[in-house]
């Protein structure tokens, strides 16, 4: 009885968050995208990695080119967009280009004969099974042993959580990633370590999510190197072949992806949680020294298992760096904290009352605020950012998180997952 209660709130609160979406947060977006940036349409971050891949693929054109750029941007706002950078009180575009490295394009194949209104249709509800996917392996990777219902309300509730329901709005790939390295590590804890190696080279369509998490593995397979090459081996001829299959497709492509990646962080600049927090050069010396001890971590634990706790500890302890130390402030991000929230209601009774608390009041916030604004919608034709007040402790979880879990009391029950695990000394 009391798991058919879960069930039933979580499929509430799913109902609550995605009626908010619908009825308050898109219609407010949309009017305030329109306002600040003269966008025409809403058409995801997905829409020019599909643009890309289905111009490259289909019409031989290269997507970082002038041509195609304009063709997005003439989607997006109605008309290219041409910025000047140097000129005093510029207010910069998103300019939407295709700044993937190019074998995202293999992924986008199978949607390049389809008409983007229906990928854009159906994108949001792939994209939310990926998550449920990860959410279900996170759970196996700890041996969580639990009824159905409560695995049910747990992945209704994560894809309800603003986090992850702003990465199927935006269409993020970041969700995929997500997804990847959890698959990543899962194959590595069953012994499927090429598999693994396959998983973790598809991660890096997004360099600056996977490039801490595979510096785990790559400490990892170093501390046993005999009985675990096959996962370097496969993620480097999964790795080549994307390279090289982006070659033979679009010579030159690597160039051109970095200049992409140069062009990008002048019209989005990104940032990170410590630079958010405590400004840019703090913020940098923290995000080096979160990064060493994580590598410190890793190598003292670089002989155990893939499958024992304190190997998955690690790594989870990883994910939430890679959050705070790299440009990943944007919620959606956020997709790789999955493992680590899974791992915190794992150990929930070894948490102190307060740590409870604080987790209970970080998770319920969006829910109750999206009632209260359905209940009492604010306008939605007015650049005010109330809508925004359920995501509001959102920019905080990547801190609350690592140090709720800090928090936790040794128990007996849990071997090798205790508090320390999460701790960089």
């Amino acid at each position: 009885m009391k798991m058919r209660l879960w069930l039933t709130l979580s499929l509430c609160v799913s109902g609550i968050t995605w009626l908010y979406a619908s009825e308050v947060l898109g219609p407010w977006s949309r009017y305030v995208g329109a306002l600040h940036d003269g966008v025409k349409a809403q058409m995801g971050d997905l829409y020019p990695r599909w643009v890309g891949a289905r111009e490259l693929l289909l019409h031989k054109r290269n997507p970082y080119g002038p041509e195609v750029s304009q063709q997005i941007q003439i989607a997006f706002y109605g008309h290219a967009i041409i910025q000047d950078y140097s000129s005093p009180g510029h207010k910069t575009v998103d300019e939407q280009r295709f700044a993937y490295p190019v074998y995202v394009v293999f992924l986008m194949a199978p949607t390049v004969y389809t008409d983007f209104a229906t990928v854009h249709r159906a994108a949001p509800s792939a994209l939310a099974l990926l998550t449920g996917i990860g959410v279900l392996l996170s759970i196996s990777l700890l041996r969580w042993r639990i009824p159905w219902e409560q695995k049910a309300a747990i992945t209704l509730l994560t894809i309800s959580s603003p986090q992850i329901v702003q990465g199927l709005e935006h269409q993020q790939l970041a969700i995929v990633v997500g997804l990847l390295l959890i698959a990543g590590m899962w194959c590595a804890a069953r012994n499927y370590l090429a598999v693994a190696g396959i998983f973790l080279a598809w991660s890096t369509i997004k360099p600056q999510m996977a490039l801490l998490p595979l510096c785990f593995f790559l400490v990892w397979v170093i501390g046993d190197w005999v009985r675990r090459w096959r996962l370097f081996a496969g993620f480097l001829a999964m790795l080549f072949l994307l390279i090289g299959a982006g070659e033979l497709i679009l010579p030159g492509w690597v160039g051109n992806f970095q200049a992409a990646a140069a062009d990008y962080r002048k019209y989005f600049p990104t940032t990170s949680f410590l630079r958010m927090a405590v400004g840019d050069a703090l913020g940098e010396v923290l995000g080096g020294i979160v990064v060493v001890g994580l590598i410190v971590l890793a190598w003292r634990n670089r002989r155990e298992a893939a499958d024992s706790r304190k190997c998955i500890a690690t790594f989870a302890t990883f994910l939430m760096g890679t959050i705070l130390a790299f440009p990943l402030f944007t919620p959606f991000n956020q997709v790789m904290l999955i493992l680590p929230t899974m791992l915190l209601l794992h150990d929930w009774k070894t948490l102190p009352k307060f740590s409870r608390v604080v987790f209970v009041v970080t998770v319920t916030w969006p829910w109750i605020t999206s009632l209260v604004l359905l209940l009492s919608p604010p306008r939605l034709n007015s650049p005010n950012q109330l809508p925004l007040l359920p995501a509001f402790l959102t920019p905080f979880f990547p801190l609350f998180l690592p140090l709720l879990l800090m928090t936790r009391r040794e128990d007996a029950t849990l071997p090798q997952l205790g508090a320390a695990d999460l701790r960089l000394s």
